[in-house]
């Protein structure tokens, strides 16, 4: 048996103002002038659901059909969905609005107060930013005036062991040299000027005794420093040599490369060995004092039937010999090749 509440009749709903804030019917004539219409509504237990959830309604607000289509009064769409739905009878209005939460005045004056309190605090760490900005300032302008001063004093106190560095060591080891002393306490570089015939005439153990013996009298003085040179030709000032130290004041010397006199080595190479043991050769040389690479042209039938191993082994023996102790190259490479068509035979 159905229910009463399903087994409702159609009513006749006369009211005006009813379905005015329902929002059930609104034609062009009512905003024209107040019209009376009777219509059918029917009720028919009608239920909202919103998220799920049930919204209750009452009698005012039940939803109803008219004419197949279903009207949900205004207020109840409302409070489904948060809204605050109000009559404005006097201009016929129906007023909807968001339901706001109140912000006290305490709230209010709470966070004005905050915000002034940060923008002080923010104030005050700009000024203390610029205060500490200058400060940097200042310092790294005293920092600079310090090594200044003491690039002067350092200055000052290198020349002072130059001069006396040249009195000791000018005329020993007979290299009648100059020497000069730049940088500061904690990084020296050392120049000694002589002509390049009075380094060479030096061994190569003189060249470190002499070397060190400078080095160890500024360390005596400066025994942080780090201490490099380099020796020159006092007639062009071409490098002759290079050394470094330890803080031992040990000394390691890096012989600079010069230039060969190419032309002359090949002469000297032809006089001694261009017609060795009844085969004719020829020689080109190229390179400069640190490494250079020779080669023997012979043809290669008089290189394999003329001659015998051991004359072989002496000529090669011979050349890089030449080279290496006459010359003072430091590395050979050699070759011997074909005259007629320069084609290596061996390397030595």
């Amino acid at each position: 048996m159905k229910s009463l509440k399903s087994m409702k009749k159609p009513v006749i709903i006369t009211a005006v103002s009813a379905l005015a804030i329902s929002g059930a019917l609104f034609s062009q004539s009512t905003y024209a002038a107040q019209v009376t219409k009777p219509i059918q509504a029917v009720y028919n237990n009608i239920k909202i659901i919103y998220n799920g959830t049930e919204v209750p309604a009452d009698a005012k607000t039940e939803p109803f059909l008219l004419d197949g289509v279903t009207y949900i009064p205004l207020k109840l769409a409302g409070t489904a969905l948060d809204k605050k739905v109000t009559w404005d009878g006097t201009n016929k209005r129906v007023v909807i609005a968001d339901n706001s939460v109140p912000i006290d005045q305490s709230t209010v004056t709470a966070l004005n107060n905050q915000i002034t309190t940060l923008t002080q605090e923010l104030n005050t760490a700009k000024a203390a930013n610029t205060t500490k900005d200058a400060t940097i300032a200042q310092l790294q302008k005293d920092n600079q005036t310090l090594k200044d001063e003491a690039s002067k004093n350092s200055s000052s106190t290198l020349k002072d062991l130059q001069k006396q560095l040249n009195k000791d060591y000018s005329d020993s080891y007979n290299t009648n040299s100059d020497i000069t002393l730049d940088g500061n306490k904690s990084d020296i570089d050392v120049t000694i000027e002589m002509t390049k015939s009075r380094w060479d005439d030096l061994s190569d153990s003189r060249k470190e005794s002499y070397l060190e013996d400078i080095v160890k009298d500024i360390l005596k003085e400066y025994k942080d420093a780090d201490i490099d040179g380099t020796v020159k030709n006092s007639s062009n000032r071409d490098k002759l040599a290079t050394f470094s130290t330890n803080s031992r004041g040990d000394v390691t010397i890096k012989k600079v490369a010069s230039s060969l006199d190419t032309s002359s080595i090949q002469r000297s190479l032809t006089d001694r060995y261009g017609n060795y043991a009844g085969v004719g050769f020829d020689f080109t040389v190229r390179g400069d004092s640190s490494k250079a690479t020779v080669d023997v042209y012979v043809n290669s039938d008089d290189w394999n039937n003329k001659l015998t191993s051991n004359q072989r082994s002496n000529l090669t023996d011979g050349v890089i010999d030449q080279l290496k102790n006459r010359e003072k190259i430091d590395r050979v490479e050699g070759y011997i090749r074909n005259k007629g068509n320069s084609s290596q035979i061996i390397s030595f």
